[in-house]
């Protein structure tokens, strides 16, 4: 089963990687809008270069489901997950069905807290409609 334990990975870093708008508009995209070169790196490097502090969660397999860092005024930003890309993963990865994916995912992901860093989980529009 998988652990609902979530890492710190605090890397203080710079954006001296960050591309240049000429060779971002001159990259070849994929369907999400990225340049094809920044999907194939570890996006937790990217995002903590970014953002020093974020937490993620433990297991790498749920990298797929990385919508992004969420930010609000006077809070630290957190990462944002994708709950049904981690539903689906954890359908493929563990052999769950849908219904018990998702029991899963509210008790054991979604339901744990370690403090204002912890990540949210986003019901896209077009999953729940």
């Amino acid at each position: 089963m998988p652990s609902n334990r979530l890492n710190s990975s605090q890397i203080a870093g710079s954006s001296s990687g960050e591309l240049g708008s000429s060779e971002r508009l001159n990259a070849p995209e994929t369907s999400a809008g990225l340049p094809a070169e920044r999907l194939n790196t570890n996006i937790r490097e990217h995002l903590n270069d970014m953002f020093e502090g974020l937490l993620f969660l433990s297991e790498r397999e749920f990298d797929a489901a990385i919508l992004g860092v969420a930010e609000r005024i006077g809070m630290s930003p957190i990462v944002a997950y994708d709950t049904a890309k981690i539903i689906g993963i954890l359908c493929e990865r563990d052999g769950m069905e849908d219904d018990e994916a998702a029991e899963f995912f509210e008790f054991n992901i979604a339901g744990a807290y370690v403090g204002d860093r912890t990540p949210i989980f986003i019901a896209q529009i077009h999953s729940i409609l």
